[in-house]
């Protein structure tokens, strides 16, 4: 009788021994599913197919070697597929594709239903706010418009692609910060803006880079620069792309998502797709798109807020002025 205890005793710790590994290589695996790559990864992309936010991600996406599924949930400013990102689970393979001007003001349009400091970000690409002319205009340099606007206030006329774009953000910014008056109207897209400054109906106009690159390739137009060379700014101004997940995803898979978005972002194809779309490349670190994230969104909020655009005084969301 004692004997066939201890083999039972005996066959019960064999058993222990033996299952005890498993159940830690289980558990490590089903935890930490990034430290093997994900099996599948979710893009939700807030915009539609083909704007600038989708072909970003979807060039992107081909360096990644793993299964990818892109869904478009558009609507709200940006803000449907937020949402639907932030209710997903926080297994690090949701993930969020938008352009950040969007994104730092949803909360305050009342659309969001999360902070953008609930998010840890990856910026990819960016389109400089630049300041273009009809290439028969009389301005050559910035300074040269800033003179003229000086010498006759009010009546120097300014395009943008639309009421609360980033084109009308920086016209806002580019009147106030440089204290000079002028005349400003928002068209309905930059091809009306474009439009504009060709028929003489504006004098000049401030777009995305990337928006008029071909005209100015084309020789219609003529960039006298970014507005952060008439604008001192804390970040340079204009919109960034990129890829958000919500911040309390767990560290493991935060981590490996930053090694496998790096490697993405650093290949050729992507390099040589962003030079093509007129994009600039920017390097997809966590902490230093945070501190883009929050310098933009200062600088956005205010700005907006000062033109009457937004409902919610961004000092409630505690966002410090610029």
């Amino acid at each position: 009788m004692k004997l066939k205890r201890k083999k039972r005793l005996l066959m019960i710790i064999i058993t222990i021994v033996i299952l005890i590994p498993v159940i830690v290589v289980l558990l490590i695996i089903n935890t930490n599913p990034f430290q093997r790559s994900p099996d599948e990864l979710t893009i939700t992309i807030a915009w539609n197919p083909g704007s600038t936010a989708d072909d970003v991600v979807r060039a992107m996406s081909r360096e990644i070697s793993t299964n990818i599924s892109l869904h478009n949930v558009v609507g709200a400013n940006g803000a449907n597929g937020a949402n639907a990102v932030y209710r997903s689970l926080r297994n690090g393979s949701n993930v969020l594709s938008t352009n950040l001007s969007a994104f730092v003001t949803s909360e305050a349009m009342g659309f969001a239903e999360s902070s953008p400091r609930d998010w840890e970000v990856w910026l990819l690409a960016f389109s400089p706010a630049v300041i273009i002319v009809a290439d028969d205009s009389p301005y050559q340099t910035i300074d040269d418009l800033i003179a003229d606007i000086r010498a006759n206030p009010s009546t120097i006329r300014c395009a943008d692609d639309g009421y609360g774009t980033i084109g009308f953000t920086a016209a806002e910014l580019f009147s106030s910060q440089i204290v000079l008056e002028v005349h400003h109207e928002s068209f309905s897209g930059e091809a009306q803006a474009i439009d504009a400054v060709l028929n003489n109906q504006a004098d000049f106009a401030i777009l995305l880079g990337a928006l008029v690159a071909e005209n100015i390739r084309s020789g219609l137009l003529r960039e006298l620069g970014a507005i952060n060379d008439a604008v001192n700014l804390a970040v340079p101004f204009g919109e960034y792309y990129g890829l958000f997940i919500p911040a309390n995803t767990p560290h493991e898979h935060l981590a490996s998502f930053d090694s496998m978005i790096k490697s993405a972002a650093s290949s050729e194809t992507f390099l040589s797709y962003l030079s093509n779309a007129g994009l600039l490349a920017v390097t997809p670190d966590r902490s230093t798109s945070a501190a883009t994230v929050e310098g933009f969104s200062s600088i956005t909020n205010w700005t907006l807020w000062s033109a009457g655009f937004l409902p919610t005084n961004p000092d409630s969301l505690g966002i410090q002025k610029p």
